[in-house]
This record gives structure tokens, sequence and C-alpha cells, in this order.
């Protein structure tokens, strides 16, 4: 141990699925992006410049024109070229709510679309992209439920299915719901997916004229619209208790581009249903845990249809959800409260999304 070895010669990195890749990867990004001066590039939120967001090899990147996203991602490629990281184009695409202006990579196109899918959940700048990430969920779910037709659907006692459906099912169908706008048609596609689900998983049909109720009552399940709810209620409070300016919580803050918005009526926001019940200062009522718990129950189960006085003497919930606290939550977040910025704001946004980089 005191005599050195032979040098060993590196010529690969770590092995697929090492724990130890992804932290390196990580390491090797930061020292990337520090040497790039993109402190006046991006789009300007509270009075700071939002250039990119990064969730470990998953980025984006913000730009207000074509040209800059240009001049951006061509100083990306360089400084990673420089680390031994290639970017791939043919993974990497653009969107924008302006024209589609080419945007030239190493003198190679990068191709435009429409909708992208950013760390599990689906964004674009249609209107209709709150709805259209929820058909998406229920699709989803559904491919899961048939995955575990074999138990949902056999001879098996109600206590397994329970534990299949609370376990893989409903998490599947809420997974993201804490970003989600909750309209009235949003809440009724999420009844009526689980409520199929659970007739299909009993074998009761509609034509036998049983109630939904009766069969909740029979199967006990977790209450997908709740749980959904329920998450975002806590997502919400947690969010609010940031100490720091981290960028979910300044977006959450940002209303907007000061532009002339387009004609019509404007759409409802992620913030508009929990306003309704705490309050436009739900910020800094959030701060207390106990009277934000005691609002829950409001939220999960009653909407947004009772003042703040009345539920002040709401018995504490005894369900306990864990909130997902991972730093995905803050870059999905972040990036539809952007979008929805945007998505009606006469002003033109580039987003260079799903930067793939690779050894070299």
């Amino acid at each position: 141990m005191e005599n050195k070895g032979e040098q060993i010669s590196i010529e690969k990195g770590v092995k697929q699925g090492d724990p130890l890749s992804p932290k390196l990867f990580i390491a090797v990004l930061e020292c990337v992006f520090r040497n790039l001066d993109w402190s006046q590039n991006g789009i300007c939120v509270l009075g700071h410049h939002l250039s990119h967001l990064r969730f470990a090899d998953d980025i984006i990147v913000f730009a207000k024109s074509a040209k800059e996203l240009e001049q951006m991602m061509q100083s990306l490629a360089y400084e990673s070229k420089i680390c031994g990281l290639q970017m791939n184009a043919n993974k990497t695409k653009v969107m924008t709510n302006s024209t589609q202006r080419p945007v030239k990579v190493f003198g190679q196109q990068i191709d435009y679309i429409q909708e992208y899918v950013y760390l599990g959940k689906q964004v674009s700048f249609n209107k209709n992209s709150n709805k259209e990430e929820v058909n998406r969920r229920i699709n989803s779910t559904w491919k899961k439920y048939w995955l575990h037709g074999d138990i949902l659907k056999g001879d098996y006692h109600l206590k397994l299915k329970k534990i299949v459906m609370d376990t893989c099912i409903v998490p599947s169908l809420t997974y993201g719901s804490q970003t989600w706008t909750f309209t009235n048609k949003i809440k009724s596609k999420i009844k009526t997916c689980q409520r199929s689900i659970e007739r299909s998983m009993v074998r009761i049909r509609k034509i036998q004229k049983i109630r939904s109720e009766d069969i909740r009552r029979k199967t006990r399940l977790t209450d997908a619209l709740e749980q959904a709810l329920r998450l975002k209620w806590k997502w919400a409070g947690h969010l609010s208790r940031y100490t720091d300016k981290r960028w979910s919580l300044q977006t959450t803050k940002w209303v907007g581009p000061a532009v002339k918005r387009s004609k019509g009526r404007p759409l409802k926001r992620w913030v508009d249903d929990i306003k309704e019940l705490a309050g436009k200062d739900w910020l800094t009522l959030s701060q207390n845990r106990d009277k934000w718990k005691e609002l829950e129950e409001a939220f999960t189960r009653k909407g947004c249809s009772i003042s703040v006085n009345p539920v002040e003497s709401i018995f504490k919930s005894l369900d306990r959800f864990v909130v997902e606290r991972q730093i995905r939550g803050s870059a999905v977040g972040c990036m539809l409260h952007i979008n929805a910025c945007y998505r009606k704001a006469d002003i033109d946004l580039y987003i260079e999304n799903d930067v793939s980089l690779s050894e070299h």
C-alpha cells in the first residue's frame, strides 16, 4: 500500500447505471455553464434574467429571438466540446410562440416542434395544453391498468387489488398534478377515469345501475381527484416557504411580461383556485403551517366555494401524503409558469428544449 503501482489508463467512462455517472455528468456540466456569459440573455423575471433550466442532462434554454438562441447554443456547444461533450442536434428541438426562423448549431439546423415532454410533463403554447396533458395521463393510466390486468381483473382478494391500485394506478394518474390547473372539465375527467377503472376492476357494468358511491364504499380506493388536489395544495405551501430566490418561487410571483395581451377571455391560471380559497395574500397565509393544513381539507373536498373564516374550525385531516419536494417539481413548475405567461402575451419567446449532450 505504501508503494505506487502501475498507472491505469482510463479509456471509457463509468458503466451504464453506475450511481457515480450522474454526479460526474452534473459536475462537468456545472463547469460548462460557469464558463458561459449568459447574464443578459434569456427572459427577465422580477429584475433577473432566466436563461436556462437544468435537471441532470435535461436542459432548456430561453431566448427572446432566434438569433440570440443561436448564439447561446453555439457557445454552449463550443464549451461542451472543450470538456469532451458533444451536442446531439437530432435530439435537440426548438419551440416558439412566434415565427419559426432557422436556428443552426455548427451548420446543422435544429428542427421546430409544437409540443414536447419535459420531465414527464407535456408543454406547449397551445391554450389547451393543460387539457392535453391530463388526457395524456389518463391514457397512460389505462395502459398501466391493463399492464396489471392479471391481478386487477383476476380472482384475487379486493385488498390486494386496492394495494395495486393505490401504489401503481392512482400515482400514474396524478403524476405532475402539482402543476395542473383544475377546471371543472379537468376534475370531471379525473373522476370519470377512476370510476371506469373501478367498475372494470370489480366487473360491474353500467347497465347494472349500481352507483359509483356504492362501488367506492366497497373498494375503499384512494380518491384520485382528492389526491391530486392535495398534492397541489401541499406543493403550493412548500413552494411559498422557500427562503432563497429560486426560480420556481420567482416565476410563481411573476405576472408575465409587461406587454399588450391578445384579445379574449384570460385562461384560468395555476394559482387562481388557490387564491379563491386562501385569498390574494396566500403566500403570506401559507407561512402558518397549521392554518394551511386546515385549509387543505376545504380545498380537496369542497373546492373553492368556502371562505377562509368558516374553515378555521375544520379538524385536521388524518390522511398523510408525502409532498414531492424534488427539484424535478421545481423545474417543471417554473417551466409551466413561463409558458403560461407567454401564451397570450404579444411578445416572442424561443425555447431550446431537451438539449442532448453526450461523451465525444
